[in-house]
């Protein structure tokens, strides 16, 4: 311990984060849905000028969470940490949390299958703690490898993306100008199937004009007309998250989703991602298992996605 000290507040400018932060975590993302009532707080080494671990709470009266408006968030760390360091670093943010009269905290953790050992590590240390899961999501995540999707789906999956390729249906990557086109395609599919999309274009729009490397556009077309289309995160450099996606009732018989899902795997393999996350699979807070049975003969592999909570005095 006497290499690291806990540090409350911004990085100092001559530390550098020994970690990559996910686009939920990064400043300008967490800022653009209030610039204030944050805290941040970091395992720093002196010695070598590096941050080691960090986290970003939006306190609102006496409540914290991590993170506020977005997925997921929660403690982010370098494989370099040791198991005491961790322990000791989430005693001392509650122990500060508290005296700034915060009573209550919620973590939502990214999918498991992000970094197992490193969450394995946070999700028991919570545990330890006296925090209780609040919230249990499953999401389903391919790991990206040499396998072309075909080598990837199941066997009647593969049928159906056969039909697809056979029906003329075409799949292209879109420009950031067109995520107005997508957005309202996707509402309306969502709309026929009787729910509503979890962010409004206006948000949606402001926040991908200011990542446009990160907001990611794709969809299969049938003689010009959009059939299906995606809107995925880059979460980071090796996962990306498929945070939007539908089809067309119609067209259910085709399969464009298959073929939509096949691009999207092309595109993280020839961009060195190794994660592709498809998503939580659920309906008012219970298991859609039509939708997960889904992802899975897509070769999603199920991962577990806990919110925490702790009341803390």
């Amino acid at each position: 311990m006497k290499d690291y000290i806990f540090h409350e507040g911004t990085i100092p400018s001559d530390f550098i984060l020994e970690y990559e932060e996910g686009i939920f975590n990064l400043s300008s993302f967490r800022c653009r849905h209030d610039p204030q009532h944050w805290i941040s707080f970091y395992i720093l080494n002196p010695n070598r000028k590096k941050a080691l671990g960090g986290i970003h709470m939006h306190i609102d009266g006496t409540v914290a969470r991590s993170p506020f408006r977005a997925p997921f968030g929660s403690l982010e760390f370098s494989t370099h940490i040791t198991p005491m360091l961790l322990y000791d670093f989430l005693v001392f943010i509650e122990i500060t949390l508290l005296r700034k009269g915060v009573t209550d905290v919620f973590l939502k953790n990214p999918p498991h299958d992000y970094a197992p050992e490193r969450l394995s590590l946070l999700e028991t240390f919570l545990l330890n703690e006296s925090y209780r899961i609040f919230s249990a999501e499953v999401t389903s995540i391919i790991p990206v490898s040499e396998k072309i999707f075909s080598q990837v789906i199941r066997h009647s999956e593969n049928l159906r993306l056969h039909q697809a390729q056979n029906a003329s249906f075409n799949f292209a990557q879109l420009p950031p100008w067109q995520l107005e086109d997508v957005y309202r395609f996707l509402a309306g599919c969502h709309r026929e199937k009787g729910y509503n999309l979890s962010i409004t274009e206006e948000d949606l729009k402001s926040t991908a004009m200011e990542f446009p490397d990160r907001y990611l556009l794709f969809a299969v077309f049938l003689q010009g007309k959009i059939v299906a289309a995606s809107i995925s995160i880059r979460i980071n450099e090796k996962i990306l998250y498929n945070f939007l996606a539908n089809h067309e009732r119609q067209y259910n018989a085709l399969s464009p989703m298959v073929l939509l899902l096949e691009g999207v795997y092309k595109f993280c393999r020839d961009n060195h991602i190794s994660l592709m996350d498809l998503g939580t699979s659920a309906s008012r807070e219970k298991p859609n298992f039509k939708l997960l049975d889904f992802k899975m003969h897509m070769g999603g592999v199920p991962s577990s996605k806990f919110t925490f909570h702790k009341k803390i005095s």
